[in-house]
């Protein structure tokens, strides 16, 4: 089992959601691998869900922003 923060998880499911990846394949290769309780894979599953239909929308993660704006000096 992969131990990873939530937040890495957040981002790699951001990054597949820009690739292109179904759901499917991000519960298989990001969230599946991943030793979480039932509760963490669940709410890791909803987030990639609305991040997918964020992106249907016209609205994909901006990954990069992010992490900038979390690294930025307060």
């Amino acid at each position: 089992m992969r131990l990873a923060s939530t937040r890495a998880l957040r981002r790699e499911i951001d990054q597949a959601v820009i690739a292109g990846k179904p759901i499917g394949e991000i519960d298989a290769e990001v969230i599946g691998p991943c030793a979480l309780d039932d509760d963490a894979r669940a709410a890791l599953w909803l987030y990639a869900d609305a991040r997918l239909a964020r992106a249907d929308e016209g609205h994909p993660p901006a990954v990069a922003q992010a992490d900038e704006a979390s690294t930025a000096p307060a």
